[in-house]
């Protein structure tokens, strides 16, 4: 069984998965929602892999962590759509800076910003999960 997880911003998804063991993170894909259906997607990953639970990445603002934007309510929806329709347990990890440290990363290389979109969304994803597991694992 592994655990997926989804970095879902207003264009693409990033998306990484387990290892069975849960122990590591793996990037798995990038969606562009304006190309591709989320649950069309999903629905390949569920048939192919042996998914136990979904990591949301959420948004929390440090500031106003009660606060409720409208990013917040679409992730809630989907999460909310998650577990009708694929009948696991869907859990809201924090993400804020996990896009930020993946562009740290990336900063400090010559790499281009085509380049750099095509794969700054997924390794957003691992971040998330692996911080994740790291904390289930401890």
């Amino acid at each position: 069984m592994r655990i997926l997880c989804l970095d879902i911003g207003s264009r693409r998804i990033g998306v990484a998965i387990s290892d069975p063991l849960k122990i590591t993170a793996q990037p798995f894909c990038v969606l562009d929602l304006q190309k591709e259906d989320l649950y069309s997607c999903l629905d390949k990953i569920f048939n192919e892999h042996q998914i136990e639970r979904i990591v949301v990445g959420y948004p929390v603002n440090k500031f106003h962590p009660d606060k409720t934007t409208e990013k917040l309510q679409k992730i809630d929806e989907i999460c909310s759509e998650l577990e009708r329709r694929y009948k696991v347990e869907v859990v809201k990890w924090d993400e804020r800076f996990s896009t930020k440290a993946v562009e740290r990363v990336f900063k400090e290389d010559n790499i281009s910003w085509q380049k750099k979109k095509k794969v700054i969304d997924k390794l957003a994803a691992v971040y998330i999960l692996q911080g994740y597991l790291d904390f289930i694992n401890s």
